[in-house]
């Protein structure tokens, strides 16, 4: 049984959000998350949106899910498709993923356009709409 799981960030005047969803492989959501996660710009909302998938994947004990984002430079940087240089401020980030990856070898992660990741765009952006009405 492989799930589909979706992640992403949002950003606002530095306001950070994050959206995923979990997806049973009849397409059915198990788990969704809106969250705001404090002051950082959209790369760290990125990451921090993939770090919590992760996470609720490894608690839920899913043991094969399709991962999939629109941040082509995280997905990118995870998978090793791209030099992570010593200076990245995302490295631990990069190599903390990178572990789950390998501890949970049924998982594996996809670029996806932002197209086709709608529901955790939408639930990033829910994220922030408290912080919007205050600005």
């Amino acid at each position: 049984m492989t799930c589909k799981a979706y992640f992403d960030g949002a950003c606002f005047l530095n306001y950070c959000g994050i959206g995923y969803v979990i997806r049973d492989p009849e397409g059915f959501n198990i788990w969704k998350a809106s969250e705001y996660v404090g002051r950082g710009d959209a790369l760290g909302a990125e990451y921090w949106a993939l770090m919590a998938l992760l996470r609720r994947l490894s608690l839920l004990r899913i043991q094969h899910a399709v991962i999939c984002g629109d941040s082509r430079t995280v997905v990118c940087q995870v998978s090793g498709q791209v030099n992570t240089r010593a200076t990245n401020r995302f490295r631990k980030v990069i190599f903390t993923a990178r572990q789950f990856l390998r501890e949970h070898p049924g998982w594996a992660l996809k670029w996806i356009p932002r197209a086709e990741n709608g529901l955790a765009d939408s639930l990033a952006t829910e994220s922030l709409s408290a912080i919007k009405t205050k600005d």
